[in-house]
């Protein structure tokens, strides 16, 4: 018997949350050449998905169902890869990124990180920003700023700073 939890959710909708859920960008361009119609599906400017059919609403399905097959094809690779707390970090759950950059500062008497946009651009509906974050080392006198990649998010650009910012000071203090 099929019941709302166990019929399956579209490919397109499912795709769609786990971008939301995880700030990415998703984009879908499609293209005719003749009676085919072919989707491509990009997650953060990355092509993921491609498929083919006659019907363009088919080919997103398609589409879609083949980026979430390797989606989680590439999260299962970095967690076998990178282990279980990096891959964390790549796939979005970088929740306490900034608040680890801040406890530093705190543990150390530096003063709080400071986080500037660098830029912002981008189509409103597709916007991305790339942040840069700078912290005051006062015990070896010198200012270190690192800049992260163009991210969908507000949240996400600035936790891409604090990570390169964090692999840095763990450098400089290991």
């Amino acid at each position: 018997m099929v019941t709302p939890e166990t019929l399956p959710m579209h490919p397109v909708r499912e795709l769609q949350e786990r971008c939301q859920q995880q700030a990415e960008g998703l984009e879908y361009k499609a293209t005719r050449n003749g009676n085919l119609a072919t989707v491509e599906v990009f997650v953060d400017g990355v092509q993921v998905g491609i498929a083919q059919n006659a019907q363009k609403k088919m080919a997103q399905k398609l589409a879609a169902r083949n980026a979430l097959v390797a989606l989680k094809e590439r999260e299962t690779a970095e967690a076998k890869e990178k282990g279980s707390e990096d891959a964390k970090k790549k796939n979005g759950s970088q929740t306490f990124t900034r608040q680890t950059l801040n406890d530093i500062c705190l543990r150390r008497n530096w003063p709080m990180p400071l986080y500037r946009c660098v830029s912002e651009g981008g189509p409103a509906h597709a916007k991305r920003f790339t942040f840069a974050v700078r912290i005051n080392t006062t015990d070896r006198g010198w200012t270190a700023e690192c800049v992260g990649e163009a991210m969908p998010s507000v949240k996400k650009a600035k936790d891409s700073a604090a990570v390169l910012l964090l692999e840095l000071l763990n450098k400089w203090y290991t």
